[in-house]
């Protein structure tokens, strides 16, 4: 059976009938269309940064310029303070991550295993949250921001960060996917309830907690408009920010090489740990 259903979505015995290798090929052409739309814009957005600014404005898709300017991603390291914003950027997404994934874990824990009382209500106005648009809410959260006096200063986005009503549904329902007896050993062994969460439940989701956190760094990496607002401070401000502002001034290839150099760290993440989020999806696809 297994190796009848070696290919995914067709087995070898369909394989080997003509409508079976018809359709196999279809998918196969259709993936390759789907993977180069994906692909393109990533190797445009770099050779762009090799071309004149002449070049880039050229009709037609030519993505090698004839005579490369490798020295465009080394001016532009320079001129945009590319260190500076990458330290800026590490600093607001680990605090983010930090303080989006502990809350997060620890009211899913609540929820899921402590059971308070008007647990189901509080589950309800999470959920109501992710029904409404965020833009609704944006301009009294700037206003709280400002009346805390946390403009110009990370708390202001590690706050608001915090809170994320998709993770703490997302993570109640695995921690609910979990055996009891587990639980029920642990509280005969005279475990108390931060010993569980430590020892049992944090243990076993290490893959969905890896999962999360690889989208919560893109997620908050390609954040702009809460920085943008928060931080009117140019030395705080995130790559995303400060880059918006600089390459107004900067000629357009110095403008692409910048872009590139600033969505390379999100990109190799998510090329390096996509095996791990892949497994952790299908944990948590099997446990729910």
């Amino acid at each position: 059976m297994e190796e009848s259903w070696s290919r995914g979505v067709i087995s070898n015995l369909e394989l080997k009938t003509l409508r079976g290798r018809a359709l196999y090929a279809v998918i196969a052409v259709l993936l390759i269309l789907l993977s180069v739309t994906v692909v393109v814009p990533f190797i445009y957005a770099f050779t762009a940064g090799l071309k004149e600014p002449v070049e880039i404005f050229n009709a037609g898709l030519k993505l090698w310029p004839d005579l490369p300017k490798w020295n465009n991603y080394g001016e532009a390291w320079q001129r945009f303070g590319m260190l500076k914003l990458y330290g800026n950027t590490v600093v607001i997404i680990l605090g983010g991550m930090i303080s989006q994934i502990g809350v997060s874990t620890l009211a899913a824990y609540s929820l899921s295993r402590l059971r308070p009382i008007g647990g189901r209500f509080v589950l309800l106005g999470f959920l109501l949250t992710l029904m409404i648009p965020w833009m609704a809410y944006f301009i009294p959260l700037y206003v709280n921001i400002v009346n805390l006096g946390l403009l110009n200063n990370y708390l202001g986005l590690w706050l608001p960060y915090g809170v994320n009503a998709f993770m703490i549904f997302l993570l109640k329902s695995f921690f609910d996917s979990l055996p009891d007896e587990l639980f029920d050993a642990a509280r005969v062994d005279g475990a108390g309830p931060l010993r569980v969460l430590w020892d049992i439940v944090l243990p076993l989701s290490r893959p969905i907690l890896l999962v999360l956190s690889i989208l919560t760094f893109v997620g908050l990496w390609k954040d702009f408009l809460l920085p943008l607002i928060v931080l009117p401070d140019a030395s705080l401000q995130p790559i995303t920010v400060r880059l918006w502002y600089q390459t107004q001034y900067f000629p357009v290839n110095l403008q692409m090489a910048g872009f590139f150099l600033g969505m390379l760290p999100p990109l190799a993440i998510a090329i390096i740990l996509q095996r791990y989020m892949t497994q952790g999806l299908s944990l948590g696809a099997v446990k729910g």
